[in-house]
């Protein structure tokens, strides 16, 4: 018994074509090309109504809403110049999903309304970005006993791509929360902080002394992982 309510769940998960909006289907299109604007091949490219979080061992484990509501809306894979197509069932709002084992996994959030009246979303180029890891040190060389504060601004990895008015570009609701001030020279070693951002990016960093003195420091991130210092 088990085992076939197991089958049925993936069957309705994954292959079982669900009937959304009165069978409506749209066109889906675009070009996957890296940082450099080589095309990527063989990346498989879906559209669901679900978010998926990555996880270490490289599994993804998707956030459902409401039951019989998180549908596999339509997928392809790249061809040897980066273009993917396919028709996908239309259910209001989706994600695009970019998935590869030297990517990571990108996603744009897009609206119902960017499909418009001909059911068509033509996204001309998606450029995606490899991982990195960066470590930030504040080093206290002045003997300072005041507290900072520090601000980031970088492309995080917890931030969708959001696609609105033929651009992509980073949530800005969430990459708010990404830039919330940071204390640091409050407590013994709390001026390290590691950043998991996209590259190649920038970072910005703005750190503020107990006087409203800001200071700003600026780092291209090239290299999956990467550690600066800045004294204080």
């Amino acid at each position: 018994m088990k085992k076939i309510l197991f089958l049925l769940l993936v069957c309705t998960l994954i292959s079982c074509e669900p009937r959304l909006e009165n069978d409506v289907r749209a066109l889906f299109k675009t070009r996957v090309v890296d940082a450099s604007g080589s095309p990527i091949e063989n990346m498989l490219v879906t559209a669901t109504t679900f978010r998926s979080f990555d996880l270490i061992i490289g599994q993804d484990i998707p956030k459902f809403s409401e039951p019989d509501e998180d549908f596999l809306l339509g997928q392809g894979v790249t061809n040897a110049n980066g273009e993917v197509d396919f028709l996908m069932l239309v259910d209001g709002g989706f994600f695009v999903n970019f998935n590869s084992q030297n990517f990571f996994s990108n996603k744009i959030s897009v609206s119902r309304r960017e499909l418009g009246d001909d059911l068509f979303l033509n996204i001309p180029e998606t450029i995606l970005k490899e991982a990195a890891i960066v470590e930030i040190d504040f080093i206290n060389t002045s003997g300072t006993t005041d507290s900072y504060s520090v601000t980031f601004d970088y492309e995080s990895l917890n931030c969708d791509l959001i696609y609105s008015n033929n651009m992509l570009s980073q949530d800005e609701e969430c990459a708010f929360f990404e830039r919330q001030p940071r204390e640091f020279n409050s407590n013994l070693n709390d001026g390290n902080f590691e950043l998991n951002v996209f590259y190649p990016s920038v970072i910005e960093v703005i750190f503020t002394d107990s006087a409203g003195t800001e200071t700003m420091r600026t780092f291209d991130i090239n290299n999956p992982q990467e550690r600066y210092e800045i004294s204080y």
